[in-house]
């Protein structure tokens, strides 16, 4: 029998050629297709497909997306849903997607591929024997060679003796696929591989038995690196420097209108890719600025920036690539930071924004921004290391659940502003620089604090016991020691008898209440305290004053509606209650 009718016998009939992708010529201008895109991300997961069908030339909208654009819509409809994508997708499309899909590090992952390999049969079979045999030619080899075992029979007798499960097209070249699993998409590959061109298949099959895979995936990881580094996906040695700070004094002294010719080549102006910035869901400087731009170079040049610095920021921070979560994540990091700066900058003044955004690159601007940052975490760090509470091995719950969440956001690697456990995300990037300044007051009263206690303690010896203990919080050392001062107690940071706590209040209490407010005794309480304190300047000695108004303040709305008769030690947060009937003396 003829090769040819050997290969006509040898098929499984699933599909026919993708004659169901219909060529139009009246070609919709880029600036619909955008349009018609921000509407596909704003609908729910599972209309996108039903959405994109109903268009005059889907085909043409899913193929003018840059492969970015096209990246992230698939992993907004799902991997198991999106073969109509693929089906209308491009080669350049379905390269970029398996570049981020099927790569563990520098090695190939073997069932990442088999899926995405199927994934692709199942959309066009037609095409993908195409590709691999040009294009995908390494992959395909790699695979391949993987799962299939080649024999070459120089006779007949040779062939008897070969195993079950072997195919032959010629009779000299014998095959057949180990994984059962994928044993029929890999066939009908094959098969389209032969019914297209016999002469590349026959040697495609001759060269699997002459593959070696650490070679083969070691010139594919270079190919790859090479590839998704024009996208921003660099080295992580590279990537990191991203965050690497820049002071806003060098911002100002650079910059020029560099970037404008660079959008004007079509081919550049083709890939610029508008999901990353459509997913900073956020309101703030840079986005408001974006949305009043008319230049369309300036905000081509924006968008591309700005996808390239997300994908800095995901190869910086190893973050995986698969998820729609992860484009949300980056790019509110990314819009995040570029706010803090050109409000740092700019003020509120749009035109100013506009203007650095057209002078400088997005990652120079973000560095500005990130730098921010880093400078509030160094000084935190170096508090720290020189800070009493940490001396003593309390930890940053000493200082109450908010002051605790806010210089542990600090002492992030990539430092982050505490928004509280009660909202959405426990921790955000820094967008404003009223984050910074809530910061740095932070920091500056924890400071201040941190030596007052440290001054009490040494007056009053705080034993290991007292310091360790559950209660233990700059709270109740702060109110225990003032307490027993104002009730002519030895000066100690334990706490006092349920007695000696109604007292106290009945003396502080001049109302008849609720709500409480213990009018004439802040002052009291602060100069008390103040006195121990013996602050070195001015500046200090006014940031403890205001730390310790804030301090009474919180102690004063704690105990506005609290009855004295009602008094709990397992409710008091501020004078440690001991249960005890043992009573006070002058």
């Amino acid at each position: 029998m003829e090769i040819s009718n050997q290969i006509k016998g040898w098929t499984l009939g699933k599909r026919q050629d993708s004659d169901l992708l219909q060529e139009q010529t009246d070609k919709p201008s880029r600036a619909d297709s955008a349009d018609f895109l921000q509407g596909l991300y704003a609908l729910p997961d599972n209309k996108i497909i039903d959405k994109l069908l109903e268009h005059e030339n889907p085909q043409r909208i899913i193929q003018e997306l840059p492969v970015q654009d096209f990246f992230w819509l698939v992993k907004k409809v799902g991997d198991d849903d999106c073969l109509p994508l693929l089906e209308m997708a491009t080669e350049e499309q379905w390269q970029y997607l398996l570049d981020l899909e099927i790569w563990k590090k520098d090695r190939v992952d073997e069932a990442q591929t088999a899926a995405w390999i199927k994934r692709l049969q199942l959309a066009d079979c037609k095409r993908l024997a195409s590709w691999l045999c040009s294009e995908g030619r390494d992959l395909a080899s790699l695979h391949f060679s993987k799962q299939m075992e080649v024999v070459t029979c120089s006779s007949k007798e040779e062939a008897y003796d070969l195993p079950e499960g072997f195919v032959t097209v010629d009779g000299f070249r014998h095959f057949r696929v180990v994984g059962s699993e994928e044993k029929e998409t890999l066939e009908e590959i094959l098969r389209e591989m032969a019914n297209q061109d016999f002469m590349k298949f026959d040697s495609f099959l001759g060269s699997l038995t002459q593959v070696i895979p650490a070679e083969t995936e070691e010139e594919m990881y270079r190919l790859r690196t090479s590839r998704i580094a024009e996208h921003g996906f660099l080295p992580f040695e590279e990537a990191v420097s991203v965050y690497a700070p820049l002071n806003a004094a060098s911002l100002d002294r650079g910059g020029t209108s560099r970037f404008q010719d660079t959008l004007l080549d079509h081919e550049i102006h083709a890939i610029v890719p508008a999901s990353p910035l459509h997913h900073a869901e956020t309101r703030n400087i840079l986005m408001e600025c974006a949305s009043t731009i008319t230049d369309p170079l300036l905000i081509d040049r924006i968008r591309l920036e700005f996808a390239g610095l997300c994908n800095q920021i995901l190869s910086a921070e190893g973050m995986p690539v698969h998820e729609i979560e992860s484009l949300r994540e980056v790019s509110l990091r990314a819009s995040r930071y570029l706010n803090l700066a050109l409000e740092r900058l700019c003020g509120h003044d749009l035109s100013s924004a506009e203007e650095v955004l057209r002078r400088h690159s997005l990652s120079a601007v973000f560095r500005v921004g990130f730098g921010m940052a880093l400078k509030l975490k160094w000084e935190a760090d170096r508090w720290l290391k020189v800070s009493w509470f940490y001396k003593q091995d309390l930890g940053p719950g000493f200082w109450g659940e908010h002051w605790a969440g806010m210089i542990e956001g600090l002492l992030f690697k990539r430092p982050q502003f505490y928004v509280g456990s009660e909202e959405k995300e426990e921790y955000k990037d820094f967008e404003w620089l009223a984050e910074i300044g809530e910061c740095l007051r932070v920091l500056r009263r924890l400071m201040v604090l941190d030596s007052l206690v440290q001054r009490l303690s040494e007056i009053c010896g705080a034993d290991e016991k007292t310091l360790q203990s559950a209660e233990a919080t700059f709270h109740s050392f702060l109110f225990n020691f003032w307490a027993r001062l104002f009730l002519k107690l030895e000066p100690s940071f334990s706490g006092i008898s349920l007695n000696q706590t109604k007292t106290l209040f009945h003396r502080l209490r001049a109302d008849n209440g609720p709500p409480f407010r213990m009018s004439g005794f802040e002052e009291r309480f602060i100069k008390d305290l103040m006195a121990y304190a013996a602050p070195s300047d001015s500046e200090t000695a006014m940031v403890l004053r205001e730390t310790l108004t804030f301090v009474w303040q919180e102690f004063v709305q704690e105990h506005e509606w609290i009855p004295t008769e009602k008094l709990d030690a397992r409710y008091s947060k501020f004078v440690t209650i001991i249960r005890s009937s043992d009573s006070f003396s002058h």
